[in-house]
C-alpha cells in the first residue's frame, strides 16, 4: 500500500499501537503513524530519522470516560492510558513531528482543541502545539498553502478569549471563526 501511494504522489498513515505495530508500519513505510500508544525510545528514535510523523490522539487518554464500560474495558485502560502519555512526551521530548488529531468519535467533533491541552501537558510549548494543529498538519497532508497567516495562503483564523501562548486552555473556547475572509 505504501509503496503503491508514493507512487501516486500520496502518504499513508497507519492506526496501530505499541512498538511491534509501530514498527512494521515504518518497516513499510508508512508516512505517518496515528495513535502509537506504548512506544518506547528506539521507536521513537526510528521515527524521527525516518521523519515520520505522529498524530497521537492522545486527549482520549484524559478525556474519555469508560466508567460505563466492561471491567475489562476500564482494566485495559488503566493500563495502556499511563503508557500512552509516557510515550507520548517521549516523542515530543525526541522530536518526533507531531501534528494534531481528535479520533473522532473518541473525542467528538467541535472538541479537537483538548487535543492542543493535552500536548501541553506532555511536554510541547503552546505554540508548539498550536503548530501541531496548523503548520505541522498542513505540511504532512502537503499542503503548502494551509496552516499559516499570510498574503496567498489559503488561512481560516479562530479568535479566542485570551492568550493561547501562556494559556493554551483559551483554544477551547473559540469567539469567532474567519473562513474564506468571513467571519462566522
Amino acid at each position: 500500500i505504501a509503496d503503491e501511494a508514493h507512487r501516486r504522489g500520496l502518504k499513508v498513515a497507519a492506526h496501530c499501537h505499541g512498538d511491534t505495530a509501530v514498527n512494521a508500519a515504518l518497516d513499510a513505510g508508512i508516512d505517518c503513524i496515528e495513535h502509537g500508544f506504548m512506544i518506547t525510545e528506539d521507536t521513537v528514535r526510528r521515527m524521527v530519522d525516518a521523519g515520520t510523523f505522529l498524530v497521537s490522539t492522545n486527549a482520549l487518554t484524559e478525556n474519555w470516560d469508560v466508567s460505563g464500560h466492561s471491567k475489562a474495558m476500564q482494566s485495559k485502560a488503566a493500563e495502556t492510558f499511563p503508557k500512552a502519555k509516557a510515550s507520548l512526551s517521549l516523542a515530543i521530548e525526541a522530536g518526533v513531528k507531531i501534528a494534531s488529531g481528535s479520533d473522532a468519535p473518541a473525542i467528538w467533533h467541535g472538541r479537537n482543541a483538548e487535543e492542543l491541552v493535552v500536548l501541553v501537558k506532555r511536554g510541547m510549548t503552546p505554540l508548539e502545539a498550536i503548530r501541531a494543529a496548523t503548520v505541522m498538519g498542513a505540511e504532512l497532508i502537503e499542503a503548502p498553502d494551509l496552516g499559516r497567516i499570510a498574503p496567498g495562503m489559503l488561512a481560516d483564523i479562530v479568535g479566542v478569549p485570551g492568550d493561547p501562548l501562556t494559556d493554551i486552555t483559551v483554544t477551547q473556547s473559540v469567539a469567532f471563526v474567519m473562513k474564506d475572509g468571513k467571519v462566522n
